[in-house]
């Protein structure tokens, strides 16, 4: 997050004094103003589930920055996610909201501050577009204005009006992002399960872009990919959970190396870009718009 959304919050102003329609003060705009960040934090919780067992220690991902959680299937990543979305209780431990147990918050209050992304989420009724994007009004009055301002962000506005289940699978899944990005309270917790995975380039450049956004805008995002390029375009930090347990917890430019990767996943990176070893990915960067929309 940088000094001018700081200042923002610490002045009261309804925007940052940089320029008048920055993506952050547009996101705090759409939402009705600033608010205060949302805090996550893991306690040390524990789950067991049959031979699995999640210990994945105390972690506190930072609001304002983009955490991507790395590593196996079956290592714990959903497991994780899905306690801070508090769709899990942990058996011993704790994951806080603004301190307070998540599992223990209602419903609505849920709601108001995390949203959770899943990867091609179904939607059983013949719903529009539009209307799928404002079940994340559910908890809340419906906002027109939030929910026609979710879809223009992910470029879905011109097919509002288009059954869902017509859309493209990737089509789909921004429709999912724009659902959570018209449910959460700006600075809240965005979480992310694999919302990237089997999307074309230009989709997932779409969810790239709106999830930087919204880190830029306050929120915690927390985000499971198993796509190294979408890795190091968006993350500021790297969660590596191995086999229910945390490997490793910190800055994406120390962890998402040839170098660090192999120890972290027990796999070759053949590849390497520079002295200091940073893995070679597609730059998602050279294809996003240079102006916030």
């Amino acid at each position: 997050m940088d000094r001018y959304r700081r200042r923002s919050i610490a002045t009261g102003r309804s925007d940052c004094g940089r320029w008048r329609h920055c993506i952050s003060c547009v996101i705090a705009q759409d939402h009705g103003g600033l608010a205060a960040m949302t805090t996550l934090n893991f306690q040390s919780p524990t789950l067991r589930r049959g031979t699995f067992q999640l210990a994945i220690g105390a972690i506190a991902p930072r609001p304002g920055r983009i955490t991507v959680l790395i590593g196996p299937n079956g290592g714990g990543k959903t497991t994780a996610l899905r306690l801070a979305a508090g769709l899990l209780t942990p058996d011993t431990g704790a994951v806080l909201i603004d301190g307070e147990p998540v599992h223990a918050l209602s419903a609505p209050q849920r709601a108001a501050r995390i949203a959770l992304v899943t990867q091609r989420p179904d939607v059983g009724a013949p719903f529009s577009v539009r209307e799928v994007a404002a079940l994340g009004r559910i908890a809340r009055p419906t906002d027109a204005q939030r929910v026609e301002r979710a879809l223009q962000r992910v470029g879905l506005a011109a097919l509002a009006d288009r059954p869902y289940h017509s859309l493209s699978g990737g089509q789909q899944q921004r429709v999912a992002v724009a659902r959570a990005l018209a449910q959460h309270e700006p600075g809240g917790v965005l979480l992310l399960d694999e919302a990237f995975a089997a999307v074309d380039p230009p989709e997932a450049a779409a969810i790239v872009r709106a999830v930087r956004e919204e880190a830029a805008a306050g929120a915690t995002v927390l985000a499971a990919t198993h796509d190294m390029a979408v890795a190091s375009a968006i993350a500021d930090d790297v969660w590596c959970i191995v086999a229910g347990q945390t490997r490793a917890f910190g800055p994406a430019s120390d962890l998402l190396t040839a170098n660090a990767l192999p120890a972290l996943l027990g796999v070759a990176i053949a590849e390497a870009n520079g002295a200091n070893g940073q893995i070679a990915v597609a730059d998602y960067r050279a294809i996003l718009p240079t102006q916030a929309l």
